[in-house]
């Protein structure tokens, strides 16, 4: 690898690329336009181009502007949404003026792209001297062969395009349409959207751009001459068919002008992102979030025929459900109320529980499986953890651009909203699609993560008047010093010191705020949020977690924990109980004896007594095994003199298996909740058999029969079984202890005559 960076030549076997033909879904298999073709390149090449790409990306996050907001750190798709939603707002309020959206789409961008453009911008670049001799060694000679049938075709030369599948490619492709971008930027003659200082003309994600265009019927002609010119430079054309405008405070006579007048098409609504977008940001909630979730509600009705396990229904959430639902969240935040989300939840779980009625609360489900929850996503909460990471941006003030356009006709700075100070109003906030919805979730939490005044506030911003901004905003962390006399501002001088820019009646201003501030007191400590506004990545996981602790607060020890508690006669420590969920739970990936776990733990079987009061007393409530007794849960688990005949022997046949002696007891066998020492192994096979029994339980439950010894004996080689495949496939990925199953084998050829 080094010997290329000093200009070598790469190996034959990184110039070629095999091709797989991929289907398109739901088109003619006949035509070979509906194949996705998917490259498989060299191993060696791809981690050698791995590390030029991640090189190369903090390269070109200082040097690509940020209107390119594609495959580079601490950029993200939504901040394009967000200016685009913000600029509508912006048109919606200055009616006076025209603006065309223009939505380019570029035939087969990546794969059209000229080598000799890539390799030139890096020349301007000033690149350097190894990496400039990589790329142009891996752009000097490329060839592909195309798989058919398991056969594989003549070798193809390529002559253009960046590689697919290659870990450069979308750094070289956005390199490259920067000169498009910057064209377009530095060319005074083409008027984008204006607000105060700041210019608004394109967004893009990598070949995915939009242009802003202001008085668009005389000025259409000279935007699409700068880009078509770009085009013949870099070897991309503009698909005039794909391509689409959607207009705003233009009359119908000037949409069919503009239409005749480039051969574009003007819609009334477009896909960009994966977002559908109108001209009105009020169509935002029926275009996607009702559009989206009628797609969802069709895939849980084909899923209600599987016959999925109840943590299998979970797992399918999480993984389809939730994933939707959560690009929507953080892309497009702008739900009033609580109504949506609420029906939504409650279609998702009338999936879990069958269309029956539920045997477990929403509340407890909800919680974390660390605190003895189930993990159901709570829609609620993951989008209000979404929204507070496009709060997050109004607290920390870095993406400048976004909040000038976002706040353009606000009087004060964003801290004087987020921390209303006491006689503070201004109704033109929420006059902003956009700003409500997010202020309205901020309102609900701000007081639980702050009780006193943030030291992340900044009382200058607060109090600015958005046509003198600043760079840097001092912050009350910059500000404030503590004594044993309590909480002060530093004096005149050293806040000079901090920011030269500072005068005198900006510190009487700040002097002010303080007072006013100060009668609450200050967060010393910090707290969630302050952990939230240092962080890049995770965002929404730790707001969720944080968001979720306040919501189930009330539910930390829960009834089902109390009863058990009651029939065991004696207290659990909630530390023992933190074993089952954190420790013992993770030693299988079976989801038959998770489940079977969950059930018993919160006491989720019907019983007779149950179903006496169901049917209000047209029952009998003697339990189904002896006939004798009322079958209330635990009669049905442990106190039946035939259950428990049962639970004896399984507790001798353990006893020889795991060669100790412990006490039978109901907390042992029902609940794994052991207060004896055992080395890992022996636990992790003591929770097999205890799972194994209560299966067997489980399956006869409302029969008059009392499992088998030799059922029980089936069932834990069954669980042997698929613990052995799991191991098998687990040692490929990562490393296990593999479970010692030879007192198991050596029990079954004593007792049984069996080999394994």
């Amino acid at each position: 690898m080094n010997n290329i960076l000093e200009g070598e030549k790469i190996p034959q076997s990184w110039e070629n690329a095999n091709i797989v033909l991929i289907p398109k879904k739901n088109t003619d298999n006949v035509r070979v336009a509906n194949f996705r073709p998917i490259s498989l390149l060299n191993v060696d090449y791809k981690i050698f181009t791995s590390i030029l790409a991640e090189r190369l990306k903090n390269v070109l996050a200082e040097r690509i502007h940020e209107d390119q907001c594609g495959f580079l750190p601490g950029r993200h798709q939504r901040d394009n949404i967000r200016i685009i939603m913000n600029a509508i707002e912006y048109y919606e309020k200055n009616r006076q003026r025209e603006v065309a959206f223009l939505f380019l789409d570029a035939e087969k961008a990546f794969d059209s792209v000229i080598w000799f453009c890539i390799l030139e911008t890096l020349s301007e670049m000033d690149i350097g001297f190894y990496f400039k001799n990589a790329i142009k060694k891996i752009y000097s000679k490329q060839s592909a062969r195309i798989i058919i049938n398991g056969e594989l075709s003549d070798t193809l030369e390529i002559k253009k395009g960046t590689r697919q599948g290659c870990p450069l490619s979308p750094l070289l492709f956005i390199l490259t349409s920067e000169i498009l971008l910057d064209a377009i930027r530095k060319n005074k003659d083409l008027k984008g959207l204006r607000t105060k200082n700041i210019i608004f003309k394109t967004r893009a994600y990598a070949d995915d751009i939009v242009c802003l265009i202001e008085e668009p019927t005389n000025q259409i002609k000279l935007w699409l001459e700068t880009i078509e010119k770009f085009g013949e430079i870099a070897g991309i054309k503009i698909n005039r068919e794909k391509t689409k405008i959607l207009t705003k405070n233009i009359s119908q006579a000037q949409r069919e002008e503009l239409q005749k007048k480039t051969g574009i098409e003007v819609v009334k609504k477009v896909k960009y992102l994966g977002i559908e977008l109108t001209a009105s940001n009020t169509q935002l909630q029926k275009n996607n979030y009702d559009k989206k979730w009628r797609e969802v509600k069709k895939k849980m009705e084909r899923w209600d025929a599987l016959n999925l396990s109840l943590l299998g229904k979970i797992a399918a959430i999480k993984m389809k459900v939730l994933a939707e639902a959560l690009f929507l969240f953080q892309n497009l935040p702008i739900l009033r109320n609580k109504k949506t989300l609420s029906d939504w939840q409650k279609e998702i779980n009338k999936f879990i529980w069958g269309r029956k009625r539920a045997r477990i609360k929403f509340q407890y489900m909800k919680d974390d499986i660390r605190r003895g929850g189930m993990g159901v996503p709570d829609l609620q909460i993951y989008y209000d953890a979404a929204v507070l990471e496009w709060v997050k941006e109004w607290a920390i003030l870095r993406k400048t651009r976004i909040l000038a356009l976002e706040g353009q006709d606000l009087n004060k700075g964003w801290h004087a909203y987020l921390w209303k100070r006491k006689g503070f109003k201004e109704k033109n906030f929420n006059n902003h699609y956009i700003r409500k919805a997010l202020l309205t979730t901020w309102e609900r939490y701000k007081h639980k993560f702050y009780r006193k005044t943030p030291l992340w506030l900044s009382p200058l911003e607060s109090e600015h008047m958005r046509e003198i901004p600043r760079e840097r905003w001092l912050t009350y962390k910059h500000l404030v010093r503590g004594d044993n006399h309590g909480i002060s501002i530093k004096p005149y001088e050293e806040v000079k010191q901090l920011e030269p820019s500072i005068t005198w009646l900006n510190y009487w201003q700040i002097n002010e705020c303080f007072k006013i501030d100060n009668q609450i007191g200050f967060e010393k400590n910090d707290t969630t949020w302050d952990k939230v506004l240092k962080l890049e990545k995770k965002v929404i996981k730790v707001l969720y977690q944080q968001l979720l602790i306040w919501e189930t607060e009330e539910v930390y020890v829960k009834d089902n924990m109390i009863a058990w508690a009651r029939e065991f006669g004696h207290t659990i420590n909630f530390e023992d109980w933190e074993k089952c969920w954190q420790k013992r739970l993770k030693y299988t990936y079976s989801t038959a004896i998770k489940e079977s776990w969950y059930k018993n733990f919160f006491r989720w079987y019907i019983t007779p007594v149950k179903l006496a009061k169901f049917n209000k007393g047209k029952r009998g409530e003697e339990c189904w095994k002896c006939r004798k007794e009322k079958g209330d849960l635990f009669h049905m688990w442990w106190g039946c003199k035939k259950i428990k005949r049962f639970w004896r022997k399984i507790k001798k046949e353990m006893e020889i298996i795991l060669q100790i002696k412990f006490t039978l007891k109901p907390e042992y066998l029902l609940l794994g909740l052991t207060d004896f020492y055992m080395d890992s192994n022996n636990e992790k096979l003591f929770i097999y058999m205890i799972s194994a029994a209560r299966i067997v339980i489980a399956k006869s439950w409302k029969t008059t029969e009392i499992p088998s010894l030799e059922l029980w004996t089936l069932k834990l080689m069954d669980i042997q079984n698929m613990d052995n495949l799991t191991q098998i496939i687990s040692q490929k990925y990562h490393t296990t202890t593999k479970t010692n199953w030879n007192n198991l084998s050596r029990y079954l050829k004593e007792k049984w005559n069996l080999e394994i």
